[in-house]
């Protein structure tokens, strides 16, 4: 039985809200947008809803509080259902059952049972035994009233086996194919290890046949591989320090020379940088006096000019003086002047050109348009103190000059300084580069060496392999050091040595270690011969486990259909006044290709989609209409008949609790009437938890809430007791 629910952050629920349910049926009330059916989705997906569209979502995140105006949104989104267990029908020990899940906002989800971490299968097997499948039959949703007849034939027949309590044996079926097929699986693979040990095996025991044969052969294999061992041992020794030793002054002198160019606090490459700096601090200077000398010209040019204008005033008051002409002979100057100005402009000439032309003009003829001849001796003054300036500014200049031709030499001389250096640093560069060349093929003479080690320990251990543990060296090797010519030695004796190994092996060589290879396999084959029995054991138990299963959920299957039919036939009278409704059982549909009988290559039309399982079809008859079919009905009677065949499911094996989300909107009031009736029957068997509009339904109802919601967009519950107001009008 269905105890209570809480909600915290689901949807419209931001607050924390507990629905208590202690009538047989508990009606739940408001209007449209109110946040009703959000109690049906949350029992939904508390009881393991994977679906979003279901829950009328695209993500986890759509089903917590997204806030309002005056409430925040929150971080996560919890609803727990608990289940009175006194009766212990739900296998825990305790008197309440708690199922809770969690969202964040991130998406992850968690599953707990009273508290404790959970995983999603534990609490769908947890609820297939109480007959709350998958499929959700127990809880119809708003418009999902006949999803039963829209449904496929083989997902109908799902949902009438989670009705019936058979979801439980179909996870064990599904478990058992499992485990059948990993044992079917690892029983090829024992079988495959057992086939290939079988040629080894044979080969071994061949070997241990002529084991005799080959002694005297494996000792002289072991005397030449002695001689090898220790002479490529100390020719490997030999050579590997001459190698380390040159190598070593060589690295030597590269670190040296690779400190001098990139590493030395007073290496070349910190000089050469500090050369370039100083030199490029000489030409700034360089720069800052030759601009000093340039504005030291242009002033020179501008005195110069002032004392030119001065000695043409000077030459015209002299001329004054020494002249009587009147006023008339400067104004004739005056208007050729102006014409050759004209004449200038229409040429083109230069603003400049023009302005000297005026300048010189004015100290031609200046002392005649003065109305009063300047004082010759301030002019003469004025000339000597120009000329004093130019004097000065000319010595000075001379100085900047001899200045900057110093700072040029001094950057001609650090840059012949950097010039040497950076030849003397291309010089370092080129023997570093072949010291690399160098340490590169003393690293792959070295690596050449390591490899030839690496290939006398593997030769080790291939001797090993092949001859065992050898006893020492021979006395009169103990003092041999390897040959000059230890390499062309070397490689006869390989040859030796390979055609040694293959007499050996084709003779069938063999010792202790073969003999207790033999062993060994002998027991793995007996090991596999014993399992492969046992798997076989177990893979019978498996199939016999299987068909017990199938039988059993084909018995309580065929037995339940009967008993839903007989449920069905009785609700669809009461529904439709008589008339004939019933489930008929459909075998899988196998279609094959026909073949052209002219041409036998071809095949005509497409193969649909096989029906491998039994499928579940609803036959209904409507009185007083000939009607058989499910699309001839209407929308009504569509939803009176998936209601109808709801009701029966839930006669025949009542879950705790059935949800219905006004599957009773599409019904007049005489239908209201009927389906009110069929409630107050069902509920004496199942707890009823109704969400409807309708008043037929509410009378029905023990316990009646309301929700509502203000404008801060959070559902509220308001509760109504029938029974405790009944007490109180009495």
């Amino acid at each position: 039985m269905l105890k209570r629910l809480e909600l915290s952050g689901f949807k419209s629920f931001a607050k924390l809200t507990k629905l208590e349910f202690p009538a047989a049926v508990s009606a739940v009330v408001g209007p449209n947008g109110s946040g009703k059916s959000n109690i049906a989705e949350a029992m939904r997906w508390v009881l393991g809803e994977q679906s979003m569209k279901s829950l009328r979502g695209k993500k986890g995140e759509d089903l917590i509080f997204n806030g309002s105006q005056m409430a925040p949104k929150l971080g996560k989104a919890s609803v727990s259902l608990i289940l009175d267990n006194r009766k212990k029908i739900i296998p825990i020990d305790y008197d309440e059952v708690k199922i809770t899940r969690k969202v964040f906002r991130d998406g992850i989800n968690d599953y707990l049972i009273n508290d404790s971490i959970v995983r999603h299968k534990d609490v769908v097997e947890l609820l297939s035994k109480i007959g709350l499948g998958t499929s959700s039959h127990y809880i119809i949703s708003q418009g999902e009233a006949d999803r039963i007849l829209n449904t496929s034939l083989r997902e109908r027949r799902q949902m009438i086996e989670d009705a019936l309590g058979l979801k439980i044996y179909q996870l064990k079926k599904t478990e058992a194919e499992r485990k059948l097929e990993k044992t079917e699986d690892n029983m090829n693979q024992v079988e495959t290890l057992k086939r290939e040990i079988q040629p080894h095996l044979k080969f071994l025991k061949k070997q241990v046949e002529k084991a005799e044969e080959v002694f005297s052969l494996r000792d002289k294999l072991k005397k030449i591989y002695a001689v090898y061992f220790l002479n490529e041992n100390n020719y490997l020794k030999t050579n590997e320090k001459k190698i380390i030793d040159e190598k070593s002054a060589v690295e030597k002198e590269f670190h040296e020379i690779k400190k001098e160019l990139h590493g030395a606090p007073e290496g070349s490459q910190t000089r050469s940088v500090k050369l370039k700096n100083e030199i490029q601090e000489l030409r700034n200077g360089a720069g800052n006096k030759e601009a000093e000398a340039g504005e030291l010209r242009l002033k020179r040019n501008s005195t110069e000019r002032e004392l030119g204008r001065i000695e043409g005033i000077l030459e015209a008051v002299e001329a004054e003086k020494k002249q009587d002409d009147n006023i008339s002979v400067p104004l004739k100057e005056v208007k050729n002047f102006a014409e050759e100005i004209e004449a200038g402009i229409d040429k083109g000439l230069a603003f400049e050109q023009i302005k000297k032309m005026i300048r010189d003009f004015l100290s031609r003829i200046g002392s005649k348009i003065f109305t009063s001849s300047p004082n010759l001796g301030d002019l003469k003054n004025k000339q000597e103190e120009t000329r004093k300036l130019l004097d000065k500014i000319s010595e000075t200049e001379k100085e900047l000059t001899e200045k900057i031709s110093v700072l040029k030499s001094e950057i001609t001389e650090k840059e012949n300084q950097l010039h040497s250096l950076e030849k003397e640093r291309y010089s370092m560069e080129a023997r570093f580069k072949e010291l690399e060349g160098i340490l590169r093929n003393l690293n792959a003479r070295k690596e050449n060496f390591d490899m030839q080690k690496n290939e006398l320990e593997m030769e080790t251990r291939e001797a090993r392999a092949l001859l065992g543990e050898m006893e020492g060296k021979p006395s009169f090797l103990e003092e041999t050091r390897f040959p000059l010519d230890w390499e062309n030695e070397r490689a006869k004796i390989r040859r030796d040595v390979e055609r040694m190994k293959i007499r050996v092996e084709d003779s069938g060589a063999i010792d202790n270690e073969v003999l207790k290879e033999f062993e060994e396999v002998r027991k793995r084959d007996e090991f596999f011969e014993k399992e492969l029995a046992d798997l076989k054991q177990a893979v019978g138990s498996l199939k016999n486990l299987l068909l017990e299963l199938e039988e059993k959920i084909d018995r309580d299957f065929k037995v339940g259909i009967e008993k839903i039919n007989k449920e069905f036939q009785k609700f669809f009278d009461e529904m439709f006044g008589g008339g004939k409704a019933e489930l008929r059982r459909v075998a899988p549909v196998k279609r094959v290709k026909k073949e052209d009988p002219e041409d036998p290559t071809s095949d005509v039309g497409e193969v649909e989609n096989e029906e491998k399982e039994e499928g579940i079809e609803v036959y209904v008859n409507l009185p007083k209409k000939r009607i058989h079919s499910l699309d001839a009905l209407s929308g009504g009677e569509r939803a009176l008949t998936s209601i109808a065949l709801l009701f029966a499911m839930s006669q025949v094996n009542p879950p705790p609790f059935l949800v219905l989300d006004e599957t009773d909107a599409a019904l007049d009031e005489a239908n209201s009437q009927k389906y009110g009736k069929m409630l107050n029957n069902l509920s004496k068997q199942t707890q009823l938890i109704v969400i409807t509009h309708n008043r037929e339904t509410m009378k029905q109802a023990g316990i009646l809430y309301g929700v509502t919601m203000g404008s801060d967009s959070v559902s509220k519950i308001l509760s109504i007791k029938f029974t405790e107001a009944e007490k109180i009008v009495n």
